[in-house]
């Protein structure tokens, strides 16, 4: 392979030779280190092959052997460029596109950065960039073992980090440090309280002695369960106190809603304004003065990409959506579904692990607002440890 291509690139020809001694013109080119192959006998002669700059030379030697010679074909380089010599903007375009590739594969073109549960992949793009490592970074500028190592100890989530550099192309693999399991304390003595008024519903008690009963009402900071239990040998033992107390406790929240209330909505008035990147550099592709005194802006980020490689160019379309102000007035149907949307965030996202056992709802109208006042009643666990006191 490496000798055809020494060949093609010199340039080499096909020819004919027809005489009286062709035996004579094979010894004569041996002897003078001529390099030819591809001979074919014929019926007037012979037919071979040679590099350009030898057949040039072999006058005298075809003279010696009575051979008549003739190219039968031109092949390689040389004549590929004789023949396209009019048409040097392609060699030239051809030349600086091989330079554009041998500089542009020495920076990074994409970074691969997956999210973790507690990492998302802005925050490690972001880290990674104080770091000044980033799209349109010199490869050969990356320290990738500091990089690893500085990462590491801004970021207390990550426990390991891999940073692999292929071709342009960076890869972020990260682990986490595993949490620590919660361990809890058997040995300390200690008393279960209330941390919560209510009337008790059920009692698990595991240790230690119950101070209360079904149905008896408590407050906050009353005992429930004692750590310090009598023995059947008439002695104190100290236990680490566990149960479980679920009552029935009241909840209120208070809630203010206009009885008018602004909303807007989108119209079919938009504005589309395109931007080019290259690496850091960014180009606008359109101009367009037209706005709205009321909009919102959406955008679109596509990355050009061949072959399943991300190339650092990049196509942004910003939109700019016409939107409408309305005013309404609340009516009482809408108020109850606000009301209940209101309720229902309270009850999934702050009292998740209480079970709803009712809810009240009470509006007052005043000037310009509905105020209203929501009772709850959640059955629950209130049962808190409290380490041991002299008063106990």
């Amino acid at each position: 392979m490496l000798l055809k291509l020494i060949r093609w690139s010199k340039g080499y020809v096909d020819f004919s030779a027809s005489g009286k001694f062709p035996e004579r013109f094979i010894n004569l080119t041996t002897r003078n280190g001529i390099n030819v192959w591809n001979l074919k006998p014929t019926e007037k002669g012979l037919t071979a092959t040679m590099q350009v700059y030898d057949y040039k030379n072999i006058r005298s030697i075809a003279y010696k052997s009575k051979l008549k010679m003739r190219v039968t074909g031109r092949h390689g380089l040389p004549f590929y460029a004789q023949r396209y010599r009019q048409r040097v903007g392609l060699l030239i375009g051809a030349i600086i596109g091989i330079v554009l590739i041998a500089v542009l594969s020495k920076f990074i073109w994409y970074i691969d950065a997956p999210p973790t549960k507690s990492l998302s992949t802005s925050q490690i793009l972001s880290a990674l960039e104080e770091d000044n490592v980033k799209v349109g970074s010199y490869i050969n500028s990356i320290d990738t073992e500091n990089t690893e190592r500085r990462l590491i100890l801004k970021n207390e989530q990550i426990g390991w980090i891999s940073l692999n550099i292929t071709g342009s192309t960076m890869s972020v693999n990260i682990e986490e440090k595993a949490p620590k399991p919660d361990t809890p304390d058997f040995k300390t003595p200690c008393n279960i309280k209330a941390n919560n008024d209510g009337v008790i519903t059920s009692i698990k008690t595991s240790r230690g002695e119950t101070k209360v009963m079904k149905g008896s009402g408590v407050v906050k900071g009353d005992l429930l369960v004692s750590g310090i239990v009598e023995t059947k040998q008439e002695t104190i033992e100290y236990v680490h106190a566990s149960a479980e107390i679920m009552a029935d406790v009241i909840y209120k929240k208070e809630y203010t809603l206009p009885k008018s209330y602004d909303y807007y909505s989108i119209t079919d008035n938009r504005t589309d304004r395109y931007m080019c990147g290259f690496l850091n550099f960014k180009f606008p592709c359109s101009i367009s003065f037209l706005s709205y005194d009321d909009s919102v802006f959406v955008k679109n980020k596509e990355k050009l990409c061949f072959n399943n490689t991300n190339i650092p160019i990049e196509f942004t379309t910003q939109s700019e959506i016409e939107v409408s102000k309305s005013s309404v007035n609340m009516d009482k149907a809408v108020l109850d579904k606000k009301l209940l949307a209101q309720s229902m965030l309270y009850e999934v996202f702050e009292k998740q692990n209480s079970t709803l056992v009712s809810r009240k709802i009470n509006i007052k109208k005043s000037n310009n607002n509905f105020n209203a006042e929501i009772s709850y009643i959640f059955n629950e666990n209130i049962a808190q440890t409290s380490e041991l006191s002299v008063t106990d």
